[in-house]
This record gives structure tokens, sequence and C-alpha cells, in this order.
């Protein structure tokens, strides 16, 4: 895992920041208050500083993968290989400051957002705090927590704005008619559509509870020697739809599907733990869970990623996987054209790491 977060972090640390331009911004008081402008928009200090903190502790890790870096005082200005991890943060803050500054233009080009500013953000959620607190002192109902910090509230409009974005541009734009989506699934799903392990079975059953759904013992033994004439019959080639009535002492037939998704589900099931282990059309023993004794035949058992998840059940998650990439496309799109002014002075004088 360590092996692949470091490949990861390399591809994201050489990238350069995205299409700068070089030159001191001619702002007031701009060394102080920004540190790039994006078409004109700025990305203040304290949008910058929440790229860092995002950061932080990947730039740690990377540099303690590939060079062993221990955390001291002097760990940020000092060079590993040629590499400084100010530096390296910095790089990957400012591109990632720049992408959210553009996702903030596109929200405010849709009418999502009217003001873009760090400064009218500071104004909602001051606003917002308040708004929350009057709903405690009386007594109302809340979501969330009662009052937000500047970095939760930043992402929470964040995250917020881009699906209502995303939202907008479905319903226009981009929106995918069925054989667009299954191009999309087609194209992706040997990355997303794997389907999850799953076994099929038909099951007989038998409970050994009485009228006041409690544990009777004589009914326990009836219904086991049952279940096992049942085994018997099941072993010697006995079709399974003939056995509940050769027998007729209440035996249930069904068919189930367990899915290895369903961790927390089938830790608690011993017979979705044995169907788990079963080969088509193999038989279990007789296997006891909540008042009753099971046998199962496993029609089917499919190892997880053997296949692929049917386009028409996952069509929703499809067309939010379609829109997740449009937007990531289009913002990737925006970033490439977008015209960048660094304020040098204020970039190379950020030292809060």
């Amino acid at each position: 895992m360590r092996r692949r977060v470091v490949a990861v972090l390399l591809i994201v640390i050489v990238i350069p920041a995205a299409m700068i331009v070089n030159r001191i911004m001619i702002k007031p008081d701009s060394t102080v208050a920004y540190i790039a402008m994006v078409n004109g928009s700025p990305i203040s200090t304290k949008e910058f500083e929440y790229a860092v903190k995002a950061s932080k502790a990947q730039i740690i890790d990377y540099f303690y993968n590939k060079y062993g870096a221990e955390q001291t005082s002097e760990f940020w200005t000092t060079s590993f290989g040629g590499e400084v991890p100010a530096e390296t943060i910095k790089r990957k803050a400012l591109d990632d400051s720049v992408r959210i500054k553009v996702r903030q233009l596109i929200a405010q080009e849709a009418g999502v957002l009217a003001d873009i500013s760090y400064d009218s953000f500071l104004r909602q959620l001051e606003e917002e705090n308040k708004r929350r607190q009057r709903a405690v002192d009386n007594n109302e109902v809340i979501y969330g927590p009662i009052r937000y910090g500047e970095d939760a509230y930043f992402e929470y409009v964040l995250s917020n704005t881009t699906r209502l974005v995303k939202s907008q541009f479905m319903q226009a734009a981009w929106k995918p008619d069925d054989q667009t989506l299954k191009r999309f699934y087609d194209m992706r799903k040997q990355q997303l559509y794997r389907s999850d392990g799953s076994v099929k079975v038909q099951l007989l059953s038998l409970s050994f509870l009485n009228a006041n759904q409690a544990v009777d013992e004589a009914l326990k033994d009836a219904a086991k020697n049952t279940m096992e004439q049942a085994r018997a019959m099941a072993a010697s080639g006995t079709d399974l739809e003939d056995i509940p009535k050769a027998l007729d002492a209440g035996v249930q037939k069904l068919e189930k599907v367990y899915n290895s998704s369903d961790v927390r589900s089938n830790a608690r099931s011993p017979v979705a733990q044995a169907a788990e282990k079963l080969s088509a059309n193999e038989w279990s023993g007789v296997i006891e869970e909540n008042g009753r004794y099971y046998l199962i035949k496993c029609l089917d058992n499919r190892i997880e990623g053997s296949g692929f998840q049917d386009f028409n059940r996952i069509k929703e998650q499809v067309r939010k996987d379609y829109a997740d990439f449009q937007y990531e496309e289009y913002v990737g799109k925006r970033v490439a054209q977008a015209q960048i002014e660094l304020n040098e002075t204020a970039y190379r004088a950020y030292r809060n790491f």
C-alpha cells in the first residue's frame, strides 16, 4: 500500500503548478492577502492555507517513504535528494488551490454561487453559525455540528456547490440518454463495475420453535432427524423439489443469494458462511441458525470480480459516475485554460506548515 501511495504522490508532485504567469500582481496589499489570481479571482492566503493543510499528511508520508525523513524542526527546509518539503507542499497546494478556484468560478457561472471571495465565505460562515445557535436556543432540530469551523464549512460549501453544478449540467449540457450511459458503462466496467462475489443457493429449512417462539428440545431433535433424512435423500439423487413432499414434515424450500459485500450480515449467519464454501451443485451438511435447521444446495458461486454488475440494475450509479467523470474532465479543461498570476512575494514568503 505504501508503494502505491508513493507512486501516486510522485505523479502528483512532479506535475508543475498549472500554467503560472510569473509576475507580481499590482494590487494593494496583495503580498498579505493573496497568493495568486485565477482569471482575475484571488486565491487568498487562507484558501492557500486550506490546501496546505489538506496536503500536509501526504507530503510527510511521501518524504518518509522515499527518504526516511523524520519530522524534525528542520524537516520543511531540509533538502532530501534535491527535494525540499516546503517547496513541494507549496507547489501541490498551489495546484490544488487553482483547481478549487476554478470549481468556484464554474459554480458562479452556473448561478450556484453569487460571490466566491473568501470574505464572502467568512460572512456566510458567521451567518450559518448564528442560525445554528438560534436553532439550538429555540430547541429546534439541526443537522451536523452546532458550530462550523472554517475548514469544515469550506469543504461543506464546496461539496454542496459541486453537487448542484453537476445536477444542473446533467439536466442540460451533459444530459445522457441510455445509449450514452451504456457506452460509458462498457468503457469503464473493468475499473468500476466488476461484480461482488455472490453465491446463489436453494435451501430446505425446518423450524424447531414452539408456539411461543421458544426452542422446544423435543421438536429440535425431531427436526434434526428430519433434516438428516433430507440430506440422505439429496445424496442419493432425489430432486430437491421432491424432498419436502416426501418428508411431509413442514420442510420449507426457498432460493437465496448471499453477496460477499454484505460482510457484517454474513459474519452473523452460519448459513451464509457455509454457502460461501460450496461449489455449484454441492450440498452442505445440516446447519443450525435462529431456531431452524437448514440444508443448502449451491446453484452458482461467483468469485468477486469474475463478472460485471448488470447495467440495468446499477443505471443510477452509472449516471452518477458519468456526472463525476464529465465534471472532472470539464474542470481539468478549464484549469488548463486558466490565466494564473502568481504573487511571487507572498508565495515565496509563505512558511505556515
